[in-house]
């Protein structure tokens, strides 16, 4: 009986193998491991962690102006006021050196902020009184539940599946229109929204352009800082306790233990095609070589 053909690890070629074999002497000699894998120093995690230190800051900092406004410990003009001029100078600095055609805009921009002011303040009565017969406990921890789940799926500029830029804001929009619905007043739940949507749908996308977090993360810690340390010394150790977790301690862990990942490759992966760009060039350069 004639010998079978060696068998060869192709994907295009008839041979007299089932199409799952594999030759048992090549099996672990194609064995790859950490193929390109990119150690990570310090400095790049840390940055990276301020990112997410960035949004937990934020988050903490809407909270506590909600209970500003709960216990009005500030005018609420004043802070509508405030946040007003703070939005409007981060806006000029986007259009002036992140966006071209501003003139064109400028008319659809204005068109859409008189919208939302106006369709607000109209539903901001309706807000107040929507969970009148939940009680505080159950919002705050639907607030708590709703907000976790925004700072889990916000885009932190990486690439990965778990990321949903809808699921992450409407979640962070609930959240808002809890806590908005427990203020004193109609008033109050409309400058509470107004704020949600400067600090959760303007703000993320003026940061996407900077390049450093640096800056707003300090600035975020500094304002939450103030007002814990006028709530309590407990939130305060906790706040610093989260914050030393995020910026320092997983960081120096992910450095510490990357070495002992390890990705293996081998003839058990599943085929990959190259580009089909790179594979219409062959196809040519063949039918050319053969003519």
């Amino acid at each position: 009986m004639a010998a079978k053909k060696t068998w060869k690890k192709v994907l295009y070629e008839k041979q007299p193998y089932p199409d799952n074999y594999t030759d048992k002497r090549m099996f672990l000699r194609d064995l790859r491991k950490n193929i390109d894998i990119k150690e990570i120093s310090f400095y790049e995690a840390f940055s990276g962690s301020m990112l997410i230190l960035q949004e937990f800051c934020n988050v903490v900092t809407f909270v506590l102006i909600y209970f500003c406004l709960l216990d009005e410990w500030v005018d609420p003009y004043t802070l509508l006021f405030t946040t007003n001029i703070l939005t409007m100078i981060g806006f000029v600095f986007y259009l002036s050196h992140f966006k071209r055609g501003v003139k064109k805009d400028f008319g659809s921009y204005f068109r859409t902020v008189i919208t939302f002011i106006v369709f607000g303040r109209l539903f901001s009565p309706v807000l107040h009184t929507l969970t009148d017969t939940i009680s505080t406990d159950t919002i705050y921890t639907t607030t708590f539940t709703m907000m976790l789940v925004h700072l889990i799926f916000f885009d932190y500029g990486v690439g990965a599946a778990i990321v949903s830029n809808s699921l992450s804001l409407s979640a962070v929009i609930f959240a808002s229109i809890c806590l908005a619905s427990r203020l004193s007043s109609a008033l109050n739940a409309f400058i509470l929204m107004t704020i949600a949507i400067e600090m959760f749908v303007l703000f993320p996308v003026l940061l996407a352009k900077m390049k450093s977090p640096l800056f707003f993360t300090a600035v975020f810690l500094f304002i939450d800082m103030y007002l814990l340390l006028k709530i309590g010394s407990l939130l305060t150790t906790l706040y610093i306790s989260v914050v030393t977790l995020i910026s320092l301690i997983c960081p120096l862990l992910y450095v510490q233990y990357q070495k002992y990942k390890e990705n293996i490759y081998g003839p058990w992966d599943e085929a990959i095609v190259d580009d089909a760009d790179n594979i219409i060039d062959d196809l040519n350069t063949g039918v050319e070589n053969h003519s």
